[in-house]
């Protein structure tokens, strides 16, 4: 485990990208935001750039009033009987807790999410983001529906001649199109609804500088953990559409600030241009403290070709995870291996969504990786040093044989703990636990980078960049 990246780019290798080729509809670049330079400013700026002039579309507003007081959140999958140690559970056992999960979070949402996602539900915040989100210039969230940009992958990926392998995601493939396999990038915004809000609040407050504590040695996020009640959601959208990826016919179609596409895989990332991008994937993750790790995680895939007169219809429940499975291989050798016992897949048709040895991932995700395991390793260095993987923080993708061989890098990585325990193992001793939250690791690391802003260098200007050559 020697590969070490700054924690955008573990992000990005998070949720791979699955694309096609949207045409651009707006010429106008867009205008860099007005740039302020406190903590607060650019912690809870709403996005990197501003609407060019003329701008008509939905503008992107940071829902950032984060309840003072734990409030009560309805979860009426808590009471359902599931059996967290089943050696062999089923989703007919646990189909009604992902559906009580997915019938809190549409709740107040247009049926075809045909304009952008209601953070307001009943006259009530119900829904709220990560601050921090709108720092990096690169990836950082879009004007238009708050989107960030995570990592592109190649149409061989997204559309297989036969089936995903376990464990491996090829993202060059073989020649589809013009010799290429074309890239498409992916656009997602994640929330948490007020349980979850009332956490984030304390963990970053007014002054957007992460507040944290030592404790016994250990160092802390104040507020942690998220309680039970805590729902987390997030959208991903992609500039595929149903021409490149028949399931993705009837899709949304939103619009996003992004990348200018110079060819069929190529982007000049740091400029970008308004254009279409469609759901694809919605990933869900509550907090259930049954669980070996705390947590559950589902994810739906949206399916064109499936029967249903709204988006909601065709979104498809992929399965349930609520451990990384260490009783398995890679996490022990193949030959003591036992039988996943904490996925359980649902029966779909679509191609894309296995991940490390059929552990949970959604149809755009890491598949060396799965939905719980790749939020386990969520970190961040004591404030305000720089967050480096494998160096004083957890590698979370790409570390020597990832999920093909039994090694203690995927021993430890797919282990199950629970707040506050932290990674397994001595090296990462001083590293703070977020309690799965990804989002709340990059809140960090743009801290860290604003914090240090001349120790990495940028691909593109941050919100907050030093004048051009003193980086």
């Amino acid at each position: 485990m020697n590969r070490t990246s700054t924690l955008w780019g573990w992000l990005a290798a998070g949720t791979l990208t699955i694309f096609a080729c949207a045409a651009i509809v707006v010429a106008q670049t867009a205008k860099p935001a007005k740039k302020s330079n406190s903590a607060s400013s650019l912690a809870f700026r709403s996005a990197v750039d501003a609407p060019p002039a003329g701008w008509k579309g939905p503008v992107f507003k940071l829902s950032r009033d984060y309840p003072k007081t734990p409030p009560k959140c309805d979860a009426p999958w808590l009471k359902r009987k599931v059996n967290f140690n089943s050696p062999n559970p089923t989703w007919k056992e646990w189909e009604g807790y992902v559906q009580d999960i997915i019938d809190y979070v549409k709740a107040g949402q247009d049926p075809n999410l045909a304009k952008e996602w209601n953070v307001a539900v009943g006259g009530q915040t119900k829904w709220y983001h990560v601050p921090w989100m709108a720092f990096d210039g690169q990836r950082g969230r879009e004007f238009v529906h708050g989107l960030t940009n995570e990592l592109s992958t190649g149409l061989k990926t997204f559309v297989p001649t036969e089936g995903r392998p376990s464990g491996k995601h090829d993202l060059q493939g073989d020649a589809l199109v013009n010799n290429q396999n074309p890239l498409y990038e992916t656009w997602s915004v994640g929330m948490y609804n007020p349980c979850g809000a009332h956490v984030l609040g304390q963990v970053i407050p007014a002054n957007g500088e992460p507040a944290t504590y030592s404790q016994g040695g250990k160092n802390f996020a104040k507020g942690m953990p998220f309680p039970e009640g805590t729902v987390v959601i997030k959208l991903l959208n992609t500039t595929a559409d149903g021409s490149a990826v028949p399931y993705l016919k009837n899709s949304t179609t939103w619009q996003a600030n992004g990348h200018v596409q110079t060819g069929p895989r190529d982007y000049s990332t740091c400029d970008r241009k308004v254009r279409d991008v469609h759901l694809v994937q919605i990933d869900l993750a509550v907090v259930d403290e049954r669980s070996p790790t705390r947590w559950v995680y589902s994810t739906l895939s949206y399916d064109g070709t499936h029967p249903g007169a709204t988006i909601w219809d065709r979104l498809r429940p992929l399965g349930a995870q609520w451990g990384s499975d260490p009783g398995s291989f890679p996490a022990v050798p193949q030959d003591k291996s036992q039988p996943l016992r904490e996925t359980v897949l649902a029966p779909v048709n679509i191609p894309e969504h296995y991940g490390c040895q059929k552990r949970l991932a959604g149809v755009v995700d890491q598949a060396n990786s799965s939905c719980v395991s790749c939020h386990m390793g969520a970190y961040a260095a004591p404030t305000p040093n720089l967050n480096l993987q494998a160096v004083n923080i957890p590698p979370i993708f790409n570390f020597c044989e990832m999920c093909t061989t039994f090694n203690e890098g995927n021993k430890q990585y797919f282990s199950n703990y629970k707040y506050p325990a932290t990674f397994p193992g001595d090296g990462y001793t001083t590293a703070i636990p977020l309690d799965s939250s990804l989002q709340l690791a990059v809140a960090f690391a743009q801290y860290a980078v604003y914090k240090n802003p001349t120790a990495l260098p940028r691909t593109c200007p941050d919100a907050g960049a030093p004048p051009s050559g003193t980086r």
